[in-house]
């Protein structure tokens, strides 16, 4: 590995500990503690739930939805221990390869990072507007979270691969931004429910998430198929030229 990418990653590492000791310090922990280890556990298995981009190491799940909704009604320290194992599984959960402990720490680290920064924006904007806009907040939340986690992640393979970081964040981005912004419509949707009904009611609304992994499930699986489709669509041709 390169001298830069192992700098880099030390860096979001040392930032990754910051944000998380920032986090768990913090005394407002469980407030309920049936909610939080409901979202916990659901994290789990929704973090089991995951897709690989085409071209990129990474994968990504719907474990972000149950992250997004706590951040909007737990506490930092609840949410950041959510994020933090739910990565965790996903990293590990039936992997190609078995992740090396820096390669689990620095996912970890970099979705503390992220956590941190959208948390923190979040509580800002609640706080700026006393209204409490349930859209706007997470819309904010859902776009900074994923902008610091996909440029985190694109950074370090820009590095490894030494390919242009705005190739690799793009293609990033074209296959992951619509993905985030349905869960982000999902968690939205669960928040504004969860004022009405409390926080029971709105999980029947997560399924809806569910489709939306077994739909680009189907498109990426076609989507990777492209390339072989056309391959033996040019060797057809050319072998009926022959």
């Amino acid at each position: 590995m390169p001298g830069d990418a192992k700098a880099y990653i030390s860096l979001v590492s040392a930032a990754g500990i910051l944000a998380m000791a920032y986090a768990f310090l913090n005394p407002l922990w469980p407030h309920d503690v049936f909610q939080f280890g409901t979202y916990w556990i659901l994290s789990l298995w929704a973090a089991t739930l995951k897709l690989r981009l085409p071209g990129l190491p990474g994968t990504m799940s719907i474990g972000f939805v149950l992250v997004l909704l706590s951040a909007w009604q737990l506490t930092l320290a609840e949410t950041m221990f959510i994020a933090c194992c739910g990565v965790a599984v996903q990293c590990v959960w039936r992997a190609k390869t078995r992740p090396q402990p820096i390669q689990l720490f620095f996912s970890v680290s970099a979705v503390a990072v992220s956590l941190l920064l959208s948390y923190q924006s979040s509580l800002f904007l609640r706080i700026r507007f006393r209204g409490e806009p349930v859209s706007i907040v997470l819309a904010v939340t859902t776009c900074l979270y994923f902008m610091t986690n996909s440029l985190l992640f694109s950074g370090v393979s820009s590095l490894v691969k030494r390919e242009p970081l705005r190739g690799i964040w793009q293609q990033c981005y074209l296959f992951a931004f619509p993905y985030y912004l349905l869960g982000g419509a999902v968690a939205g949707a669960m928040a504004i429910s969860g004022k009405e009904f409390g926080w029971k009611p709105p999980l029947l609304i997560l399924p809806v998430m569910g489709l939306t992994y077994l739909f680009y499930r189907l498109y990426l699986a076609r989507f990777e198929m492209l390339p072989v489709m056309a391959s033996a669509s040019l060797q057809t041709a050319e072998s009926r030229g022959d």
